[in-house]
Order: structure tokens, then sequence, then C-alpha cells
């Protein structure tokens, strides 16, 4: 089981090591409250999945990803209210499959994720290759099954901790950054040997 002490130290730690990504999703933050949405899951996609998403500007249509963008919208909408914490993954299961649907069509299972992120904060974690190692989920072709099971198990690890958006880092924000933290440290570990 994670503790409190691990979690706030992993998530300390991750503030500290990586703060030029940090600064990025501030940034794109930004950009998504002053209505430059579009622009902020451009900046994301290009940056923190830029290994993925430069095999996916081969054929990217920036048309087709606004027209996404826009149908998704209703089904966000719906959510926007939810959090991570008190989510019943089982009543919300149509809109995140339509939205992880739509999304991993054109930007593919690490790139949707981050789009929903930056859509909810609250309610939305990002996964990424070695994430989902981590948590034993499907490394290619990921359904929406897989992503809410993912959820399903973030919940179950880390509903115990005890966060109240500190420094404006919301849950399941936080909760990244865990991930983020033990998949390099584990990435460090295995470089050293």
């Amino acid at each position: 089981m994670i503790t409190q002490e691990e979690f706030e130290e992993k998530v300390h730690r991750f503030k500290e090591l990586e703060d030029a990504r940090g600064q990025i999703y501030d940034l794109a933050m930004r950009l998504i409250n002053h209505g430059f949405e579009l622009e902020a899951y451009l900046l994301i996609l290009s940056t923190w999945n830029f290994a993925g998403f430069r095999y996916v500007l081969k054929e990217f249509d920036i048309d087709k990803f606004k027209k996404t963008i826009i149908d998704t919208n209703p089904a966000f909408r719906r959510l926007e209210n939810e959090k991570f914490e008190t989510a019943d993954l089982d009543k919300l299961k149509e809109d995140i499959s339509f939205i992880y649907n739509k999304l991993n069509s054109i930007v593919k299972q690490t790139g949707a994720t981050k789009i929903m992120h930056f859509k909810n904060p609250n309610l939305f974690i990002m996964w990424d290759t070695n994430i989902r190692k981590k948590w034993k989920i499907p490394q290619t072709h990921t359904t929406a099954e897989d992503y809410i099971e993912f959820l399903r198990k973030m919940q179950k690890n880390f509903l115990h901790i005890k966060w109240d958006n500190n420094n404006g880092m919301s849950l399941a924000r936080a909760i990244d950054a865990y991930n983020f933290d033990v998949t390099q440290e584990e990435f460090r570990s295995r470089k050293k040997k």
C-alpha cells in the first residue's frame, strides 16, 4: 500500500525535477483558460507526447482534430463537475468511453489521456507507456475499457491519500506525478545495472 509519506515525497520530488514540464503544464492550462484550447492541446502533444505524436503528425488532420474536440465537448460537459475522488466510473463509463475512443482514433492512447486530463484535470489521470506497463495495462491497442480499468486501479491504490488540491494540483494530477516519478525511478535503477 502506498503511504501518505511516500506519495508526498514522490510528488514533491517530481515538482523539483520536472520544472520545465510543470511550466509547460501551467502554460497549457493558461491557454485553455484564455480560450486557446486547441493550441494548448497541440503544445502538450508536441512536448509531453513528442515520441508518439511525431508519428501521428505524418497524417494529422487539424480540421478533423478540431471537429473531434467539438464532438467530445457535450460528453466533457456532462463530466465537468466530476472528481477522481468521488467518480463512480461505472456510471461515467459511457461518456469516458466515447471521449477516449474519439481522441484515441486521432492522437492514440497516450495523447488521448493527456487531452482528457487537460479538459478535466480533476477527473482524468494521464498515462504513458511506462505507466501502463507499471500498472499492467496493455501497451498497444488499448481500449476505453483498459483506460477505465486503469482509473479503477488508481482509485483502489490512491483514494486513501489525503490531498486537498495541494498548491493547485488536483489529486488526479498528483497521481500522475507520482506515477511518472516511480517509472523514472525504475528506469534509472535499470540503467545502473
